[in-house]
């Protein structure tokens, strides 16, 4: 996922310096509301709502940054900010419609082209969210931001050199950039340099302990190099962060697998599916491991599901197992 920015906190700043204690927030709430009755400033109407989407109420920072463009319908930062609340409601013609209004009123907003180039990524429109970062970096060259998402783009067209330099100078302008670690320790993991992902990967649950993804990718890279109790270590701590991806549970089953507790990996093949019942990989897994284990009559009935979902390699495995 990309990082979009807000425009009321400072112009450089995505959600991760936004993470201010709830008790603080709360406050902060509490008095704003105080001061847009009071005052009835557009401004303050659009801090509240910041400080609103910060705790997640998206709905009241919605209300709030309207209010501040009602008051001043030329109030581009408004504009940036309701944007980002729009996307995170699934409201992306919303979103793009702020983003296209802020860079009118203001054509030099960095900030704009960043979020605008992010929301065409999603929509997997790869040139224009090109254009839009190029834009967003020449505005302000310093933007960590930017480039990290620059590189997320060019890795999704197979420009892995162009990805690794954005990686890099984002580490530069922010050296504790946990994302920019995370990011750029997958590119590494796709060309084979396991022991670079893995270091990237340390430095990004330095910087991010909670990081459920960034376990669940170390571990996949220490499974790779054959280190088995590492890898299983990492997956029980990405579980244990985020108890429902579906994704984590397969992939600790491999492990599993592989260091021999084939129980312990259909434990786990079987949970992912609980979780994702259209988890094709998971039933061809679990398909295979029950016909290694002589459960011929399971382990074929997984592999067809898989098969019926999709997954190329259970349609041939079929065909040679389950004649």
């Amino acid at each position: 996922m990309q990082s979009l920015h807000i425009a009321s906190v400072q112009k450089k700043c995505n959600f991760a310096c936004m993470r201010l204690s709830k008790q603080f927030v709360s406050l902060s709430v509490a008095f704003l509301s105080f001061l847009a009755v009071s005052a009835q400033d557009a401004n303050t109407y659009h801090q509240r709502g910041a400080s609103k989407m910060s705790v997640g109420d998206n709905v009241g920072a919605l209300a709030d940054f309207e209010t501040a463009i009602s008051m001043d319908p030329k109030f581009k930062d408004a504009y940036v900010d309701r944007a980002v609340v729009k996307q995170q409601m699934n409201d992306t013609e919303g979103a793009m419609a702020d983003l296209d209004k802020a860079i009118s009123l203001d054509s030099t907003l960095g900030i704009a082209f960043c979020n605008r180039g992010v929301i065409h990524e999603k929509q997997g429109h790869h040139q224009a969210a090109l254009t839009d970062l190029d834009r967003a970096l020449k505005l302000d060259p310093s933007d960590a931001t930017a480039a990290l998402n620059r590189g997320l783009v060019k890795s999704r067209i197979q420009n892995i050199d162009g990805a690794m330099e954005d990686y890099n100078t984002a580490l530069k302008l922010s050296p504790d950039y946990a994302r920019a670690y995370y990011l750029r320790g997958l590119l590494k993991a796709g060309q084979e340099d396991i022991d670079g992902a893995i270091s990237d990967l340390d430095a990004a649950i330095s910087f991010a302990p909670n990081s459920a993804l960034a376990y669940c990718d170390r571990a996949v890279a220490l499974e790779r190099k054959g280190n088995y109790q590492e890898a299983l270590a990492d997956f029980d701590q990405a579980i244990a962060i985020d108890p429902a991806n579906a994704r984590t549970y397969r992939n600790r089953g491999i492990a599993r697998e592989k260091a021999g507790n084939w129980k312990g990996a259909i434990e786990d093949y079987t949970k992912a599916i609980s979780l994702n019942q259209e988890f094709a990989t998971a039933y061809f897994d679990r398909g295979v491991a029950n016909y290694r284990n002589g459960e011929k009559e399971k382990g074929c009935e997984d592999v067809k599901k898989a098969a019926a979902f999709g997954y190329e390699q259970a349609v041939f495995t079929l065909d040679e197992l389950c004649k």
